[in-house]
């Protein structure tokens, strides 16, 4: 047997090995390391619906509204919404209308021609209440309905009607 061709076999078979091993090694550390990819996304911002808000009314189981005299408000509010809001202020956003009481007029050309019935709303800057999303409530405000000392005699007793605005946050 010739030795220097079997020592050279064996470097050479260990040579292999040795370069297969660092090879089966160091390629996938090479892949990870310089790998590369690319892609795109979009994201939008959603937007809330308006708030259902049936004109708001006065209540008269806690007493007719009388000239010179305050009421509560009733307001019938549904967040078509996934989401909750805050409701913070409530605002007159029309004319008043009138229902009953011979001789009481609206407020045909709200802000600027009213009605003899001096029925108003007052602003309510901190209201702050949750509604959730997908729900009505029903807000009761007490004392938030005003009617002027120069109201007619012919308001006392009737329903009024009160288009409203209400401010809302997320």
């Amino acid at each position: 047997m010739n030795r220097p061709s079997t020592v050279r076999t064996l470097l050479l078979a260990a040579g292999c090995t040795l370069a297969l091993v660092c090879g089966l090694v160091s390629t996938p550390a090479l892949a990870y390391f310089t790998a590369g990819g690319s892609g795109t996304a979009t994201a939008a911002a959603g937007t809330l619906q308006p708030l259902i808000v049936l004109p708001a009314t006065t209540d008269s189981s806690t007493g007719p509204l009388y000239p010179g005299g305050t009421g509560d408000l009733i307001l019938n509010v549904t967040n078509p919404n996934s989401k909750q809001v805050r409701l913070q202020r409530v605002s007159q956003a029309g004319g008043v209308g009138v229902q009953g009481g011979f001789g009481c007029t609206g407020d045909p050309g709200w802000p600027n021609t009213v009605g003899n019935s001096g029925v108003s709303i007052l602003d309510i800057n901190s209201l702050n209440v949750l509604l959730p999303g997908g729900s009505t409530q029903v807000l009761h405000l007490r004392g938030a309905a005003a009617m002027s000392v120069i109201s007619a005699a012919a308001c006392q007793g009737a329903s009024f009607d009160v288009p409203v605005t209400i401010e809302v946050s997320e």
